[in-house]
C-alpha cells in the first residue's frame, strides 16, 4: 500500500503546488536568460567574495568555523521568516483544501504533504545561502569527501527546525482565530499576527543569545573554531550540524550528524501529531464568508452614493481589493511595513551597550555633514526603491485579474485609465510603507526636518519607476490560469524580474551619488532628473505598448 503523504505530494506538485512558474511570451524568455547568464552569476560572484572576505578575517584568529555556523543559522532564520508566508498561503489560503477534507485521509498526512511541498521552495534558498559556503571553507580547509557528503546531508535537515517552528505557530494561531463568521478579517489579522510574533520571536532570540565580552574572550583565545558554536544558539539544533562538519574526520562528527537528524525527525513527528489536534479545526470552514442585510433608507442613499472621477473609483478598488484578499494582503501589503517594523524593533530590542549608539550616531552625523548628507539621501532613495520594487503589487496587478480579465473590456473607463489606477495602487500601497519607516526612524536618528520632508517629497520618483516596471512586466507576461490567489502571487516570476530591476536600480543610484560624491545640493539636482526621465520614459511605453498589450489580452 502507497504512503498517502506521499501520494498527496506528488499530487500537489503535479497540481502546481511546486513552482509553477509560467513562461509563455518571447520577453519573459528574455528576462530569465537574461537573470540566468548575467545577474546569479554576478551575483554570485559578490558573495563569494563576501565569503573569502569573512573567511580570511575569521582565519586570522582562529576561527573560520564562523563561517560555517553563519550559513546554517542565516539559511535557518530565512527558511523561518520566508515559510511562515508560504504555510499561511499552501496550508489555509490555497483552494485544494477543500478537496482535500471530504477524503479518506488523516489532518497529518495532508500537512506533512504540504510541510514536503514548501521545503522544495526552502531548498532552493537555502542552497544559494549554504552551498557556496560549504564549498569554500571546504576548499580552504582541504577537507575530504566525508565533509561534503556530511553537508549535504545536513542541508536536508536544515530546514526542518525553522519551517516546523513557523508551521506550529501559525497552526496554533489560526486555530484560535478561526472561530466566527467574520473568516476573511479573521484569516488577515491571524495571518497579520502570526508573521509579527514571528520576527518578533526571532529578534528576541538574537538579543538572548548575546554573551558578555569577557565570554568571547575566552572563546577566542581557546581557539579551535571554539566561537562557532556560540553562533547556534538562535536555533539550537544547528550546532549539531557546525560540529558534524567541523569533526568529519572522527566518530563525533557522525554522532552529531546523527543527532542532528533524529532532533529533526522527532521535531517533524511533533508537528504531525499536532497537525492531528488543530488542523482541521483551524481549517474547516475557511472560506466560507458572511454579509450583514441592513435596509438602505431614501436619507441614508446620499451618503452611500458619492461620485468620483473613474481613476480614484478604480483606485479604490484596487486598494480594498488588496487590503480584503488575505493572499494579496499578506504578501502583497503587509511587506511594505514588515521591513520598517523589522529596523525599528531591532533598535528596541538591541542591548543598550551594543553598536546601536555608535550606528546612530554616525547616521546623525552623516545627515547632518553637508559633504555626505547627499550621499545619504541616495542611499535611502535606493532603499525605497527596493521596498518598492518588491511588494509585488504591480508585477502582479494584471494577474491577480486571473480569468476574469475579460471583465474589464466591459467597464466604462478607458485601458490607459485602468493602468493608470493599478499603477496608483502601487505607489500607494508603497508610500504607505515609506512613511512608516521614514517618520520612525527620522525620530530616532534625529534627522532635521528639513531632510524628512525632501526624503518624503523625493521618495515617489524611485516608487513610481519601479511601480511601472513592474506594471509593464505584468502586461508582457501575465499570469492568468490560476486556480487560488496565491499563485497569481507566490509563483508568479514577474515579481522576480523586478526585484532584480529594483536591486539593479538601487545599485545605480547608490553608485552615481557615491562615486561622484555629490553634495546634498548636487544630489536633488542629478537624481530627481535621472528618476523623472525614466519615470517618463517607462510611462510613456505603459499609455502606448501597455494599453495595446493590455487590450490585446482582453481580446
Amino acid at each position: 500500500m502507497k504512503n498517502k503523504t506521499l501520494v498527496l505530494t506528488r499530487a500537489m506538485l503535479k497540481n502546481g503546488g511546486g513552482l509553477g512558474f509560467s513562461l509563455k511570451s518571447k520577453w519573459s524568455w528574455a528576462l530569465l536568460v537574461l537573470l540566468v547568464v548575467w545577474s546569479i552569476p554576478v551575483v554570485l560572484y559578490g558573495y563569494v567574495q563576501m565569503i573569502a572576505f569573512a573567511y580570511q578575517s575569521l582565519a586570522m584568529i582562529g576561527q573560520e568555523g564562523v563561517l560555517l555556523s553563519w550559513g546554517l543559522v542565516i539559511s535557518s532564520f530565512m527558511v523561518f521568516f520566508f515559510g511562515i508566508f508560504h504555510v499561511l498561503s499552501s496550508f489555509y489560503f490555497a483552494n485544494d483544501i477543500e478537496h482535500y477534507l471530504p477524503m479518506p485521509i488523516r489532518p497529518r498526512q495532508i500537512v506533512g504533504a504540504k510541510f514536503f511541498v514548501i521545503v522544495l521552495y526552502e531548498y532552493l534558498l537555502i542552497a544559494f545561502v549554504f552551498l557556496p559556503i560549504l564549498i569554500f571553507f571546504g576548499i580552504q580547509q582541504g577537507c575530504g569527501v566525508l565533509y561534503y557528503v556530511y553537508g549535504l546531508i545536513g542541508l536536508i535537515f536544515v530546514p526542518i527546525l525553522p519551517l516546523a517552528l513557523a508551521t506550529l505557530l501559525v497552526m496554533l494561531i489560526m486555530r484560535v482565530t478561526n472561530l466566527t463568521r467574520y473568516r476573511e478579517l479573521l484569516k488577515i489579522i491571524g495571518g497579520t499576527v502570526a508573521i509579527l510574533l514571528g520576527i518578533s520571536i526571532s529578534l528576541l532570540m538574537q538579543r538572548f543569545a548575546d554573551v558578555t565580552p569577557e565570554q568571547i574572550s575566552e572563546l577566542l583565545l581557546s581557539g579551535n573554531h571554539s566561537l562557532a558554536i556560540l553562533q547556534t544558539r538562535v536555533f539550537p539544533t544547528v550546532k549539531w550540524a557546525v560540529q558534524a562538519l567541523l569533526n568529519y574526520e572522527i566518530a563525533a562528527g557522525l554522532t552529531n550528524l546523527l543527532v542532528f537528524a533524529g532532533l529533526s525527525g522527532l521535531l517533524f513527528a511533533a508537528l504531525l501529531f499536532l497537525a492531528e489536534l488543530v488542523y482541521f479545526k483551524g481549517v474547516i470552514g475557511i472560506s466560507e464568508s458572511s454579509s450583514r442585510r441592513y435596509a438602505v433608507r431614501k436619507g441614508s442613499l446620499d451618503r452611500l452614493v458619492k461620485k468620483r472621477s473613474a481613476i480614484i473609483s478604480y483606485l479604490l478598488l484596487e486598494i480594498r481589493l488588496l487590503i480584503r484578499t488575505p493572499v494579496y494582503f499578506l504578501n502583497c501589503v503587509l511587506s511594505n511595513f514588515l521591513w520598517p517594523l523589522i529596523l525599528i524593533f531591532s533598535f528596541v530590542v538591541a542591548p543598550s551597550d551594543g553598536d546601536v549608539s555608535g550606528l546612530l550616531g554616525y547616521a546623525k552625523g552623516a545627515i547632518n555633514d553637508p559633504g555626505l548628507a547627499g550621499i545619504a539621501l541616495g542611499i535611502i532613495l535606493a532603499v525605497f526603491a527596493f521596498m518598492s520594487g518588491s511588494n509585488g503589487v504591480a508585477a502582479t496587478a494584471i494577474s491577480r485579474e486571473g480569468q476574469d480579465l475579460y471583465i474589464k473590456h466591459y467597464l466604462p473607463i478607458s485601458y490607459r485609465d485602468q493602468i493608470v489606477a493599478k499603477l496608483l495602487s502601487s505607489v500607494v500601497v508603497g508610500y504607505s510603507g515609506v512613511v512608516s519607516l521614514t517618520v520612525p526612524l527620522a525620530v530616532l536618528f534625529g534627522v532635521p526636518l528639513y531632510f524628512t520632508v525632501i526624503t518624503l517629497a523625493l521618495a515617489f520618483l524611485p516608487l513610481a519607476l519601479t511601480s511601472m516596471s513592474g506594471l509593464l512586466l505584468d502586461l508582457l507576461n501575465p499570469k492568468l490560469e490560476w486556480d487560488s490567489e496565491q499563485k497569481a502571487v507566490k509563483q508568479n516570476l514577474n515579481v522576480v524580474f523586478n526585484i532584480l530591476f529594483s536591486t539593479v536600480l538601487a545599485g545605480i543610484m547608490v553608485a552615481v551619488t557615491v562615486k561622484l560624491r555629490l553634495n546634498l545640493a548636487w544630489t536633488l539636482v542629478v537624481l530627481p532628473l535621472l528618476l523623472l526621465a525614466a519615470c517618463i520614459g517607462l510611462y510613456r511605453l505603459l499609455v502606448t505598448y501597455g494599453v495595446s498589450s493590455f487590450r490585446a489580452l482582453e481580446g
